[in-house]
């Protein structure tokens, strides 16, 4: 439960912060922030499991011979739609271009991974 709420902290947080870095992505404040959060962590659950396993198997040997950074890239991958899905869902946090979702996505899954070890180094 604690890692979950640092998590969900953390997407808030970064959401707010590349909103600030990155032109094109428009989060119109914390409430917002915090309520893309959390649909995008149950979408993440219910959709995102599900899209990163099939990603895995399609591109299962170009990740097998990349490693992390193939794993990494289907899971920016697989952010950029979590993204674009919540901000149909969510009012209050938009992206002019799917490119910049997609940079959105690649500083989120940085993010996730730094927390993800620190929680599990911790």
């Amino acid at each position: 439960m604690q890692s979950m709420i640092a998590s969900c902290l953390a997407f808030t947080f970064g959401l707010m912060f590349l909103s600030a870095l990155l032109p094109g992505m428009v989060v119109r404040d914390l409430w917002s922030a915090a309520k893309a959060a959390v649909v995008c962590g149950v979408l993440s659950v219910v959709v995102g499991k599900l899209l990163f396993a099939l990603l895995s198997l399609i591109f299962f040997f170009p990740i097998l011979i990349t490693g992390p950074i193939g794993a990494f890239v289907v899971q920016t991958f697989v952010n950029t739609v979590l993204l674009l899905l919540t901000e149909n869902l969510v009012d209050g946090v938009r992206f002019q271009r799917w490119r910049t979702a997609l940079w959105a996505a690649v500083g989120l899954t940085l993010l996730q991974t730094i927390a993800a070890g620190q929680v599990g180094g911790g």
